[in-house]
């Protein structure tokens, strides 16, 4: 008889499971309810309880005066289960990438709290089908407080989650939310609201919480169009090593001079792209470590602007006349790059926009990522004249040349971010009508050597989502130093040889982003 009776206690617990209801009430900072309604779709498909629709939940809080977010609170349940019958409420709010769940009774108690991580506003599907179990637990623990069943001890043999009452009429226990693994032991899949901190739930937690928790959220491509403002000047001085040591020197060395300006700043278009392929890598080691190998990728450029260019030639006779040509400035580059990232600055959830209330544009931001970093490889700057324009002035083709970097990216907020970058040119020499111009091929330097470095600085940051934006100064110098006669520096002597010339290029660049 005793075994009779057990039986029969479980089948009135366990087998009625829609017998049990369940409301699920609005979430602060769900954006557009997503998440309730992801929550909803999942309590749906698991089939153990039946759903209150929220606007017959809200109408039997309204008319015991409890409107808008008043509804949702404690207070508010309690209220609304004296007209409409439910016998747990699921409420919470998302804030800093945490839903922080929150089941009461009908009475307005609290049953269960947990948090849980969100991405992009709502749960993984595993998080959502394991809180849709425990809702239904939830549901049967309200149920059990309701209505506190009377009768002498229990023994429980089901596997599935049940609720033991009391003797003497007392409310049932704390919620008891356990399953049995593939080995037959029982464990725990969510708490009661007397755990502890400490005491994690293994299974509704993220399994991969503690490698997430050591991934630094790089972005694996960042791809920049934009447009481009350049301003490029160069001169060129026969028998001295500056153009400003050529000022100084009197008499002056024999040869003609030439000052290149450009009329105006010309436009371009410049495209970017940074890839790091194990960006999203997980090696389940500390952070650190973890940020090593997803630094590890491949940066690359190019950019392209048409100018009319103002030439002036100075001769012993004087200074000849302005010529105006057309000329492409045309550079590109692709550099292997290590770069750590980390997180810092200021994540905006401080102002309260992931808030009820606050500004919908920036609920979507995470904390923003910086980085220092190393990157070598080859580039190329070529500034292409007419052939055709009768001008003494060859083209600059510095057709390759390696290139050595640092840079970095200083993270305020996650929309703005300071970036800086600094490079070494080795060797960029001009073309070899250039230097057959100005210097001897068959010298045993080849004619010229050059040196050159660049700098950039600007700021970005995200817009909105993968869009952002990217405003940056960009400085390239070159130096070149010619040697032995040339076809238009003719004199090669004891007092002068050869000579310089010298060349730079400010190009502001700015444009949009699209990121991953």
């Amino acid at each position: 008889m005793r075994h009779l009776s057990v039986v029969a206690l479980i089948a009135l617990v366990s087998f009625p499971a829609l017998a049990q209801k369940v409301v699920v009430l609005e979430i602060d900072g769900d954006d557009k309810g997503r998440l309730r309604t992801q929550i909803e779709k999942a309590v749906k498909e698991a089939g153990t309880v039946t759903l209150v629709p929220l606007a017959e939940y809200k109408a039997a809080a309204s008319k015991r005066k409890m409107k808008g977010a008043a509804a949702m609170t404690p207070v508010g349940v309690a209220r609304a289960s004296r007209g409409v019958k439910f016998d747990a409420a699921v409420g919470g709010d998302v804030s800093g990438g945490k839903y922080n769940v929150l089941i009461y009774d009908r009475a307005g108690e609290q049953l269960w709290a947990r948090s849980l991580a969100v991405k992009k506003g709502v749960l993984s599907a595993d998080f959502a089908e394991k809180l849709a179990r425990a809702i239904a637990a939830a549901a049967e623990q309200g149920a059990a407080k309701a209505q506190p069943a009377a009768g002498g001890d229990t023994e429980v043999t089901s596997d599935e989650p049940v609720v033991v009452a009391n003797t003497g009429g007392e409310e049932a226990p704390g919620l008891d939310l356990t399953q049995v693994d593939a080995s037959g032991n029982r464990g725990v899949i969510t708490g009661g609201s007397t755990q502890q901190p400490e005491d994690r739930d293994a299974d509704l937690d993220d399994p991969n919480k503690a490698r997430q928790h050591g991934k630094v959220p790089v972005r694996m491509f960042r791809f920049w169009v934009g447009g481009a403002t350049t301003w490029r000047s160069q001169c060129l001085r026969p028998g001295v090593a500056s153009c400003a040591a050529y000022e100084l020197t009197d008499p002056k060395p024999t040869g003609i001079t030439i000052d290149f300006t450009a009329s105006a700043p010309y436009l371009g278009v410049s495209l970017n792209l940074d890839f790091f392929p194990l960006a999203l890598l997980n090696t389940n080691l500390p952070k650190g470590v973890n940020a090593i190998f997803q630094g590890i990728g491949v940066v690359g450029g190019f950019m392209y602007g048409q100018s009319q260019t103002r030439i002036v030639e100075q001769t012993a006779q004087g200074q000849g006349p302005d010529k105006t040509v057309n000329s492409d400035d045309i550079s590109w580059n692709v550099q292997g790059t290590f770069r750590y990232h980390f997180e810092m600055g200021m994540d905006l959830d401080l102002f309260g926009a992931r808030k009820e209330g606050g500004s919908k544009l920036l609920q979507h931001y995470v904390q923003p990522v910086g980085w220092v970093g190393l990157r070598g490889g080859g580039m190329s700057r070529s500034f292409l004249i007419d052939p055709n324009a009768g001008v003494s002035l060859p083209s600059s083709d510095r057709a390759g040349f390696g290139v050595l970097g640092i840079d970095a990216a200083l993270a305020i907020f996650p929309f703005l971010r300071l970036e800086l970058a600094g490079s070494i040119y080795f060797n960029p020499r001009p073309g070899p009508d250039q230097i057959i111009g100005y210097g001897n091929l068959n010298d045993p330097t080849g004619g010229a050597t050059a040196s050159g470095f660049g700098i950039e600085a600007g700021l970005a940051g995200d817009i909105w989502g993968p869009i952002g934006y990217s405003v940056r100064w960009r400085m390239m110098s070159f130096t070149d130093r010619y040697y032995g006669q040339g076809q238009k520096w003719t004199v090669c002597n004891e007092q002068q040889c050869g000579g310089v010339g010298e060349e730079s290029f400010h190009t502001l660049i700015w444009g949009l982003t699209a990121s991953y």
